[in-house]
């Protein structure tokens, strides 16, 4: 994982490098959508490398994801997204890679930044997983988006909504909310926290029993058109794992 993590870094260097001259469109979270979306005939790939460790002490008991997203800005308001999902088993199931999914997303925004109270957001995903569908079912997922500037400061939360279609089970309720803090013009370090609330049956019952973290992290330009994003995510009940780290490279053209 950490060797695909640093290609992913050094070949979005060179991308970056090389790239036009774009309007600085910059992610500044780990796990909450970003509010923003590309603008008009923006391009931009993203490598998110996921770093999974179900008991932090025993070193043998990791995974790891890798996703690939490219995204593109058919309106100033309005993006989509194509994304093909990778995931990584250690040496003990054989050190086996596996294509996962592929997913397709719309984001659009419904006014500029700082019109309203609070900026919005909407966020729809469709996933393909690989295998049999009675298995392995289509997913889709939605959240609403809010994000608010304050200052230096900025405050964002997605309240997340998703179901698996070929099995038809009941939508599945998920948060994610974040407060990130402009340490320099293009460094921000945040904190963050995720937690799943079940399905509509069951609603923020038993959450001792649901998977819940909180993300620290530091977001920064490396150069013109490359954002570096980087952080844990420390479990916080029996139902997560103890440890997982992510890292975001964002590439724009």
């Amino acid at each position: 994982m950490v060797r695909w993590g640093a290609i992913a870094i050094v070949l979005a260097w060179l991308l970056g490098a090389c790239a036009a001259p774009a309007e600085a469109h910059l992610r500044d979270y780990l796990v909450n959508e970003q509010y923003y979306t590309a603008k008009k005939g923006e391009f931009e790939v993203e490598f998110h490398n996921d770093l999974h460790l179900s008991e932090a002490d025993e070193t043998q008991s990791y995974s790891s994801e890798h996703q690939v997203e490219l995204e593109y800005g058919v309106l100033d308001h309005l993006q989509l997204a194509y994304y093909e999902v990778f995931s990584w088993e250690d040496a003990r199931a054989g050190d086996r890679w596996d294509r996962d999914e592929f997913k397709l997303e719309a984001k659009l925004r419904l006014a500029e930044a700082g019109q309203w109270p609070a900026d919005v957001a909407l966020y729809l995903e469709y996933a393909n997983p690989d295998g049999h569908r009675d298995i392995s079912s289509d997913e889709m997922e939605g959240k609403v988006i809010l994000s608010r500037d304050v200052g230096p400061w900025n405050l964002i939360g997605n309240f997340i909504f998703e179901r698996e279609i070929n099995v038809h089970e009941p939508w599945q309720y998920k948060y994610t909310a974040g407060i990130s803090y402009a340490v320099t013009p293009t460094t921000r370090a945040g904190l963050e926290i995720k937690e799943s609330l079940g399905s509509g049956e069951d609603f923020g019952e038993h959450l001792a029993d649901r998977e819940a973290y909180l993300v620290p992290g530091i977001y920064a330009t490396v150069t013109p058109h490359v954002r570096v994003l980087a952080g844990p995510a420390f479990g916080l009940t029996r139902a997560s794992d103890d440890l997982q780290v992510r890292t975001i490279v964002e590439v724009e053209f």
